[in-house]
């Protein structure tokens, strides 16, 4: 174990010692995690903005509190005239002009609503939704009190406006499906991508060093081949580690992100870290040369990262595709850390996604030594 764990350290100084190593696996997922959290944490602050203009008419001020509890938007009362100036410059997704007379558009079966609209946006389609269902229910308030005093249905329709959103006793499965969670799992993602390239590169490197002589030397000494090879795998596997803590710690500080419990995460992420290097491991067995390597494992790596769901969610691509992504470790990987990060801890799918990393990683492994040549 003394002779795994000098190798494992020698490699690993000659790691930092390495500044494309470094730049590879630390600097290159940090700046990715900032610019790409950033952005989607700012899609969330700044709502789109919808104008509303008011024609002075009766239950404006119940009109205006149903639009508003849709907190989508952003919502604000301008005049008709910049209202059209807004629309026509695009700094709002529409305008919507309240009726001067709610019961005689009823009664006339017009719509409720008149939207001022530049073209249809996916956050138009949204709000024209919100609009629908806003009409729905002051049709309904005011069918319900039909042939009561005139009074009735104004009084009925500010109760409704003072109802705040039903909360529903539910058993929740996925504890914290919010956009949060999808930027931690970014993070995550963007550090398995470059932990494989980087781990990857670090493998390739048995492929110089057999050539110039160090897997010679190294063969001549006290040491066993199995404790040469263990120490290459130890020193890999802590610089996944390595690279994972200081990811975390830089997007704690920057963004507050969170990581679930640590119990799980822990393991799972050694057990991903473990499937990198087989598989950094078998690329370096399948070449000839760290150059091949390099070409032929980035096509690989961002091919079956994009498959996998590093990139973008699994539940917006095809079922087919969703089928095909069970052929590579990411999405295993990711569905494993989006049951930890989201507090769901469902046994079952946790258990499935390490049996398949595990599957995977025998795999690696197996063609990796079997390959290496000594």
């Amino acid at each position: 174990m003394r002779r795994v764990l000098a190798i494992a350290w020698l490699h690993l100084k000659e790691f930092f010692k390495s500044p494309g190593a470094l730049v590879l696996m630390i600097v290159m997922p940090i700046m990715f995690g900032a610019i790409f959290g950033g952005m989607a944490l700012n899609t969330e602050v700044h709502k789109p903005l919808v104008n509303i203009v008011t024609n002075g008419g009766e239950l404006e001020a119940e009109l205006i509190n149903l639009l508003k509890k849709n907190d989508s938007y952003q919502w604000k009362i301008v005049s008709e005239k910049q209202a059209m100036e807004n629309v026509e410059n695009e700094d709002v997704v529409a305008a919507v002009v309240l009726p001067e007379n709610v019961k005689q558009r009823m009664q006339e079966n017009k719509p409720l609503f008149e939207v001022i609209v530049q073209r249809e946006t996916q956050d138009y389609l949204g709000l024209v939704q919100h609009l629908n269902g806003t009409a729905r229910t002051i049709y309904t308030t005011y069918y319900s009190v039909e042939g009561l005093d005139e009074t009735a249905f104004p009084e009925l329709l500010k109760s409704v406006t003072k109802i705040k959103n039903v909360n529903i006793s539910r058993e929740i499965f996925q504890k914290d499906d919010t956009e949060k969670e999808a930027v931690n799992l970014m993070f995550v993602g963007f550090s398995i991508m470059f932990m494989m390239f980087g781990l990857s590169g670090a493998a390739s490197t048995i492929l110089d060093e057999r050539s110039g002589g160090t897997w010679a030397r190294l063969l001549i000494s006290p040491a066993r081949k199995l404790e040469i090879i263990a120490g290459y795998l130890f020193s890999y596997f802590l610089m996944g580690w390595i690279q994972l803590i200081v990811l975390m710690v830089a997007m704690k500080l920057m963004f507050d992100a969170e990581w679930g419990n640590m119990v799980y995460f822990i393991p799972f992420a050694s057990m991903v870290i473990l499937c990198v290097v087989g598989f950094g491991l078998m690329m370096a067995g399948l070449v000839k040369t760290k150059q091949q390597a390099g070409a032929i494992g980035a096509v690989v790596i961002v091919s079956t990262s994009m498959l996998g769901g590093v990139y973008w969610s699994l539940d917006i691509v095809p079922l087919v595709m969703q089928k095909i992504a069970l052929a590579v470790p990411q999405s295993w990987a990711m569905e494993g850390f989006e049951e930890i990060i989201s507090g769901s801890l469902h046994t079952g799918t946790l258990l499935m996604d390490t049996g398949a990393l595990l599957a995977f990683t025998i795999v690696f492994y197996s063609i990796g030594l079997r390959l290496i040549k000594y």
